[in-house]
């Protein structure tokens, strides 16, 4: 019995160590990918007001008479929303050029996921007539609007107009896209962009009459990436 005691303490102590086997990794990456699109909505009031909303009051309208006697109404007759009514306007009957600048026409407003985008205007029904040019000048900057903030500006503008068909300051509304902004910023529901502006009609002396409204419809388009 001794022996054979003995004889399992040697065979333990005989025993090789069995090494501890090593695990192989081979790595192989996997490329995750996604495109989150753009969100944008584009809100427009006319008549707006501080706060970007259709205002309740009849849109004012100012005239620059360029030293002639052309005449201006001088509120939007109808002050709807959407809808600028510039009412009767009479051309000099000399060589002035008739400004009437309704005040605070359009207030677009932007929100949008997009660090790329881009607002337009385009006369998609009707034309301006070739003696008359219709502008809008920006209120509370300069076309096309690029910032990080845009809040509600309305105009400064409270006297005489002095502009001719050039629309200095502003941009021309016709059958092309006029740009009222290019951006490189995103804006949240809390603090939207607000493009803001008047509106010109500028009549030349003795500008056509048909006897009856002359009407366009403008497009706003709001295009961002």
């Amino acid at each position: 019995m001794k022996k054979l005691v003995a004889l399992a303490a040697l065979l333990s102590l005989a025993l090789p160590a069995l090494p501890t086997m090593a695990a192989t990794v081979n790595g192989n990456p996997v490329t995750v990918k996604w495109n989150t699109q753009a969100v944008a909505t584009l809100t427009l009031h006319s008549d707006y007001t501080a706060a970007g909303a259709f205002g309740a009051a009849a849109g004012a309208i100012v005239q620059g008479q360029n030293g002639g006697a052309g005449l201006c109404t001088a509120t939007d007759p109808t002050n709807t929303d959407l809808t600028l009514d510039f009412g009767a306007v009479t051309p000099d009957t000399g060589a002035a050029y008739t400004n009437c600048n309704y005040k605070n026409a359009i207030n677009a407003q932007v929100v949008t996921s997009s660090t790329n985008w881009n607002l337009t205007a385009t006369v998609t029904t009707g034309t301006v007539p070739a003696d008359t040019t219709l502008c809008a000048l920006p209120n509370g900057g300069a076309f096309p609007f690029s910032a990080a903030t845009l809040a509600v500006t309305q105009t400064v503008r409270a006297a005489a107009l002095t502009l001719t068909n050039t629309c200095t300051g502003g941009v021309k509304f016709t059958g092309a896209a006029a740009t009222l902004a290019t951006e490189t910023h995103a804006f949240g529901s809390s603090t939207p962009a607000n493009i803001g502006h008047d509106l010109d009609l500028i009549l030349a002396p003795l500008a056509a009459s048909t006897g009856a409204y002359q009407s366009v419809v403008v497009t706003y388009t709001l295009t961002a990436n």
